[in-house]
């Protein structure tokens, strides 16, 4: 455990003066951005959703920005640069999930809703469904924050160039701090600025990142492919599927189960559908995912050239034996092509930008849950509702954010793998579930919601207890330990499927007790 700053200065710390300082002057641009354009958030729904004047493109830049979190462009490049065919089918399937953000918008925008809450709840039935929805949120967006803060933390100590988990912490406590304070202040229709500059600087980088790539290789995809390949964890088997997770009917299942997690989970993670929250109207927010979705397409294309390149000229070994669960392949990649340090100044900023973004968001949706589905529920105060209400979503960002902050620097000696994975799963499992109950099936009703909700919580949460991602392995949150029982079968596969037959069984089970009882109303889909 370290007890003080275990500093050490890296060997090209005076070299790597002047990306240092575009790196921050970039930092206090952006925060500037920020604060200044949410000044004028006077009230609670502008807070939460903005005040839904973008025009579609802007606002699918906007959905984009918050699409695009650090793991998925280190991760994405990392996989398709170790495992080939496997991380390709992962860069490129996450776009299904835009298929489900396409068929949610409309009926989403069409509850002008603020936050999950108002999606989930019923007229008359008190406040059982908003608490039940803010407990989801929270379950998802507390663990990402602390993902995404931990990651902010170990990218800004590695780009100054110093080492140790001691400065890990600071530069975590620094970053939030600024970012939750920017949120605390401007709200959603701050992070609008960031959430656009961030889709606009991450799909630049990378575009030129691939296009580095392929000058390097002279426009010869074949020789990329061969060096690619020689690089890889596998070499001779760089496009053939099953180098990740094997070839068995055990890892055929687990295949299909991470699909439901990239898919389901991706779409429905709170801090993207707040975006959708803020559309101007059901139009205007499927146009929006049309847009962000040709803008992922082209960032897949980008990570997966990318990758490529960092397999080629960086191999699977050094990527493999670097920080982190060999997340470093995109930054390792910048670095080795060279451009002055330019391409990873660009890299650096672009995947900085995305760790805002998503904590931002994060912030946000979680200040809505704590705020609107919670405090402001169970009181009947109109005549301050304004007031009270901007006082309590601050509050709660407030709240929220340092309490993320603190658990992150605390976490600094367990893998972030376990947060990750369960914020996921909880996402697929449970919102998806209920958010397609709830708009396209009439017999959805308050039992099925709160069984859907807790039930398939607590059931996402067991079954990752019993998985490699908590014990047994050294990417374990506990690895020293092992009860493991899922080893070979991802929980979502169990736990999708699971929550899905929960929230039948039990609005089927609540139609037929309450069938006396004519005040008590299935959900009604939205039209």
């Amino acid at each position: 455990m370290v007890n003080n700053l275990d500093v050490s200065l890296a060997t090209d710390t005076h070299e790597n003066l002047p990306i240092i300082t575009v790196f921050l002057l970039f930092i206090a641009i952006t925060l500037f951005l920020s604060v200044f354009s949410g000044l004028e958030s006077d009230t609670p729904k502008e807070f939460y959703v903005g005040g839904g004047r973008h025009s579609p493109l802007v606002s699918g830049l906007a959905i984009a920005g918050s699409f695009v979190s650090a793991p998925l462009l280190l991760n994405s490049t990392a996989t398709v640069a170790t495992f080939g065919f496997d991380g390709i089918m992962d860069a490129t399937n996450v776009l299904l999930s835009f298929g489900l953000l396409v068929v949610l918008a409309r009926p989403i925008r069409l509850r002008n809703a603020q936050t999950l809450g108002d999606i989930f709840s019923i007229p008359g039935s008190g406040t059982a469904p908003r608490v039940a929805a803010a407990v989801t949120t929270l379950a998802i967006a507390g663990p990402f924050l602390v993902v995404q803060l931990i990651a902010a933390g170990r990218l800004t100590a590695d780009l100054l160039g110093f080492s140790g988990l001691g400065v890990q912490q600071v530069c975590t406590v620094v970053i939030g701090g600024l970012m939750v304070t920017c949120v605390v202040l401007s709200g959603i229709k701050g992070l609008t600025a960031v959430h656009i500059l961030a889709a606009v600087v991450v799909l630049v980088a990378m575009a030129v990142a691939a296009l580095a790539v392929v000058v390097k290789f002279h426009g010869d995809f074949g020789s990329l492919l061969a060096q690619a390949d020689s690089g890889s964890a596998k070499p001779g088997g760089y496009l053939s599927s099953g180098t990740m997770n094997g070839t068995g009917a055990a890892a055929r299942f687990d295949w299909v189960g991470e699909r439901f997690i990239l898919i389901l989970g991706s779409a429905c993670m709170p801090h993207v559908l707040v975006r959708i929250h803020g559309a101007k109207d059901p139009a205007t927010a499927r146009r929006s995912v049309k847009y962000a979705t040709c803008l992922v397409a082209l960032l897949s294309s980008a990570i997966v050239i990318v990758g490529m390149g960092a397999s080629a000229l960086v191999g699977a070994g050094k990527i493999s034996s670097g920080s982190g669960d060999g997340d470093g392949a995109l930054l390792l990649l910048a670095r080795n092509l060279g451009s002055g340090g330019t391409l990873f100044t660009a890299v650096a900023c672009a995947v900085f930008l995305s760790v805002l973004a998503v904590v931002g968001g994060s912030t946000v949706a979680a200040a809505g849950a704590i705020a609107k589905d919670i405090y402001q529920n169970v009181r009947d105060d109109d005549d301050q509702h304004f007031r009270n209400g901007m006082l309590a979503a601050r509050a709660s960002a407030f709240l929220f954010g340092a309490s993320g902050i603190l658990i992150a620097v605390l976490w600094r000696n367990h893998s972030t793998v376990f947060l990750g994975a369960v914020s996921a799963a909880i996402a697929a499992s449970v919102v998806a579930p209920a958010l397609l109950y709830t708009f396209f099936w009439k017999g959805y009703n308050r039992t099925g919601l709160l069984w859907t909700l807790y039930g398939g919580t607590a059931l996402t949460v067991v079954l990752y207890l019993m998985s490699p991602s908590f014990t047994g392995i050294p990417a374990a949150l506990f690895p020293g330990v092992d009860f493991t029982r899922l080893h070979q079968i991802s929980p979502a596969l169990i736990s999708v499927p699971g929550t899905f037959f929960l929230g039948w069984a039990s609005s089927m089970a609540g139609r037929h007790r309450n069938a006396s009882r004519p005040e008590t109303a299935p959900m009604r889909p939205a039209s």
